[in-house]
């Protein structure tokens, strides 16, 4: 059972390393195609302003379970780092229950955007929203089960007297 659990987060870390670094590439792509055609007279591509604000998002979108799982985000740590110990096990397990609510909250809400946006079409792309808001649904999501991760693993350790 653990085997299967690591293989399915190796298989998980590896999707969002793909996602995040191809959402980010094709923002580039965008960028760069809004450069060339803002200063090349008799070509607009008025598409590439709404498509890289999405795929902007979606490269955060996609990065943040992975900065959650492996506590790659920005954190004061004054407190933290004078802890040892219980003391500090507790603090980070608070921590991550706090994410946990968020994201259940944020998954929630994401839903409901979602279920709105299946009723509308982008201004310049004209395709459904749905598509496009289905993704933060599962974002939310995988930062609240890696979070839920990081409060067994810490419940562990305080256990263990690590």
């Amino acid at each position: 059972m653990v085997i299967a659990m690591k293989k399915i987060a190796n298989a998980l870390d590896k999707m969002f390393s793909y996602l995040t670094a191809t959402f980010f590439v094709l923002v580039s792509v965008c960028v760069l195609i809004q450069i060339i055609t803002r200063y090349t007279p008799g070509i607009s591509a008025p598409w590439t302003d709404e498509t890289t604000r999405l795929l902007f998002m979606y490269t955060i979108m996609a990065g943040a379970p992975m900065a959650i799982k492996y506590r790659e985000y920005a954190v004061i740590d004054m407190l933290l780092n004078n802890l040892h110990g219980k003391a500090r096990h507790a603090i980070t397990i608070f921590e991550h229950l706090v994410i946990c609510a968020v994201g259940a909250v944020g998954a929630w809400q994401a839903y409901i955007f979602f279920t709105k946006g299946l009723k509308t079409l982008s201004t310049s792309l004209q395709i459904n929203m749905g598509i496009f808001y289905v993704v933060p649904v599962g974002i939310f999501a995988f930062t609240t089960i890696y979070s839920l991760a990081v409060i067994v693993e810490e419940a562990v350790a305080m256990v263990r007297g690590e």
